[in-house]
């Protein structure tokens, strides 16, 4: 399969237009006419992913985040970015960055996670900015009713059940009970004030800085932060089994290598 043709599979699992403004999304790295037949996923593009993806003689990188992810005004090894960059040009190692996308896809992380949670009906906290999507349903982050009510505790403790690597910390007593949720995947600190607008008596995200929490905790919205890498990677793993039942004719696998848990 030729490389411009898996990009079009994945923009049809994660359309670029759900992207953030801000995010760099899409190829990133390589000649869309090569040929595809070995691709790796990971969370992050680090010196072990990419030793693994040129052992395995991957042809391509799906990289949930993108390297590089701002604008570069030289890429030379004096830098991580440049170093590794070069390192894959090098290797012939196309690199392919679906993030806020697959955030915010029908079947991204963030529904994934609600599906955890068994969030009923959920629905977009923004909806997306372009109205043919928006009419699906899409944009960013999800919010919604859960099935019952639950305390901090239980919430944890369910999606322990699907992710027993996540390191759990909240802004409230983990006895506390909630019966509604707001949910983006990463770092999503930023949006708990829109959860707290859509109604949201709780908030799950990976990361979030201090004031964040500060913020949260003014709101009386109990936010939940499960760590970066735990709230995205497995649905890298997620990704790579979708397309290779989509596209059979590649070897898809989940990086083994990327483990920065932090």
């Amino acid at each position: 399969m030729l490389l411009r043709e898996l990009c079009q599979t994945l923009n049809e699992i994660a359309p670029v237009r759900l992207a953030e403004s801000w995010d760099n999304v899409g190829l990133l790295v390589g000649d869309e006419s090569a040929s595809v037949e070995r691709v790796m996923t990971c969370l992050t593009i680090t010196d072990a992913s990419l030793d693994e993806a040129i052992a395995e003689r991957a042809d391509l990188i799906i990289s949930h985040h993108p390297i590089p992810f701002k604008p570069l005004p030289r890429i030379t090894s004096h830098s991580t970015t440049g170093r590794l960059l070069l390192k894959a040009i090098r290797s012939n190692l196309a690199i392919y960055s679906p993030h806020t996308a697959w955030d915010n896809a029908f079947h991204g992380i963030n529904r994934q996670l609600a599906t955890m949670l068994s969030v009923q009906s959920p629905t977009p906290l923004t909806p997306a900015a372009d109205p043919e999507l928006a009419k699906q349903g899409l944009g960013t982050g999800v919010y919604g009713k859960l099935s019952r009510r639950f305390t901090l505790e239980e919430l944890i403790q369910k999606l322990e059940l699907s992710l027993p690597a996540i390191r759990p910390r909240a802004t409230h007593p983990l006895q506390q009970s909630i019966s509604s949720i707001g949910i983006v995947c990463g770092s999503g600190g930023s949006m708990v004030g829109l959860a707290a607008q859509r109604g949201c008596d709780a908030f799950l995200t990976g990361e979030a800085t201090y004031h964040q929490c500060l913020e949260a905790e003014a709101l009386g919205v109990a936010m939940v932060m499960i760590g970066h890498f735990a709230s995205e990677f497995f649905a890298m793993r997620q990704l790579a089994d979708m397309l290779s039942r989509r596209v059979p004719e590649i070897h898809f696998w989940a990086s083994m290598k990327d483990n920065s848990q932090f």
